[in-house]
């Protein structure tokens, strides 16, 4: 039984998120050797970890940080690689980078999250101060991966059509839905009821701007608040989209623990997830978990998570985003509603996505 060796990639990019989640509820419950080359990363939650991890030192983000940090990890990366390809390790890169600075022989497994770049590439123009895109390795990473591995089957699909893949390569593996036990549910202060709510990242083609147009401009909007978690501060931009639709007042951003994350769930009238392009989409497992109403779109992954659970609109039409959010806060939190949600979040798991990994590696044992 080969042991797997993770990169730090993701955990130096984020210190919490959808992808870090993945990696670090899946590592955990790996039965194989692991460990985890964090270098100087930015995650907490890697302290929590129950396996090896090798950390030079916790960098929590700051301006200037980025490039200084990726320099120091480029080289800290060449001599822990090198002992993993010594000892036969399975390598399996955290998020894309260049291939080139992996290890020329031995078993390889990459992780596909979504093919958004490839479909809307005008929407991640690289401005001259941001650092290039590490998705700009997708590619030579499949290529030269003995294994692939694709959270949702659009995301499996849409990888075939813009990339000459073996199909033989590709095992897709879904999210699991989080265990709430012991997590007590915080109010987040000055919202006020009833309210829909956004999680996560607002930018491109997360679509927040027509999706807030599309609410502002409903019935169910000028009723209601949208309470956005997470993604940082509201931009000048969305402040002053807000104000346009009168309801910049009726917005609200706010950073939010678990503990508030789990009230504004199970006190939402519905969780809007109207992106254009999505892999999969924890968000919404997340609110299936405690019974909480969706209004999603189909361009999304979100039929393949959700089933016929959800309430569709098209994220291209305001007029059906708007009938979506109204139609959802007429049918309301019902018991059965919230039941079905519930039932099929508890068909992806953890524990599952854990032995799907297992499989894969086994593969390449």
């Amino acid at each position: 039984m080969r042991p797997v060796v993770f990169t730090g990639d993701i955990f130096r990019i984020q210190s919490r998120g959808g992808i870090t989640r993945y990696f670090r509820e899946t590592i955990a419950r790996l039965s194989r050797p692991v460990e985890v080359l964090a270098g100087w990363h930015q995650s907490p939650a890697l302290g929590t970890l129950s396996v090896p991890v090798r950390e030079a030192a916790l960098l929590p983000h700051r301006r200037g940080l980025t490039r200084p940090r990726a320099l120091l990890n480029a080289a800290w990366d060449r001599g822990a690689l090198r002992a993993a390809a010594r000892r036969g390790a399975i390598v399996h890169p955290t998020y894309y980078r260049d291939p080139e600075s992996l290890p020329r022989s031995g078993p390889l497994v990459a992780t596909v999250w979504d093919m958004t770049h490839e479909r809307f590439p005008g929407l991640f123009r690289r401005r001259f101060w941001h650092a290039a895109d590490p998705a700009r390795w997708k590619r030579a990473l499949c290529a030269r991966a003995d294994r692939i591995v694709c959270i949702s089957e659009a995301t499996r699909r849409d990888l075939l059509a813009a990339a000459d893949v073996p199909e033989e390569k590709i095992r897709v593996i879904h999210a699991g839905a989080p265990d709430w036990t012991g997590v007590a549910a915080r109010p987040v202060p000055a919202v006020p009821l009833p309210f829909f709510l956004w999680v996560g990242d607002r930018h491109g083609y997360k679509n927040f701007l027509p999706a807030m147009e599309a609410w502002a401009s409903s019935a169910a909007g000028r009723a209601t608040g949208l309470l956005c978690v997470g993604g940082g501060p509201l931009s000048a931009e969305e402040r002053t989209a807000a104000a346009r639709c009168g309801a910049l007042e009726r917005v609200l951003q706010r950073p939010a623990g678990d503990e508030e994350l789990r009230w504004a769930y199970e006190h939402a009238s519905g969780l809007l997830y109207l992106s254009r392009s999505e892999g999969f989409g924890l968000p919404v497992l997340e609110a299936m978990s405690l019974g909480c109403p969706i209004v999603g779109s189909p361009a999304a992954a979100l039929p393949e998570v959700v089933g016929a659970l959800a309430i569709l609109a098209d994220p291209e039409d305001r007029d059906s985003m708007a009938a979506g959010i109204e139609r959802c806060l007429e049918q309301g939190r019902t018991p059965d509603g919230a039941a079905a949600l519930r039932a099929r979040a508890a068909l992806f798991t953890w524990d599952r996505c854990a032995r799907e990994h297992e499989r894969v590696y086994g593969e390449l044992d």
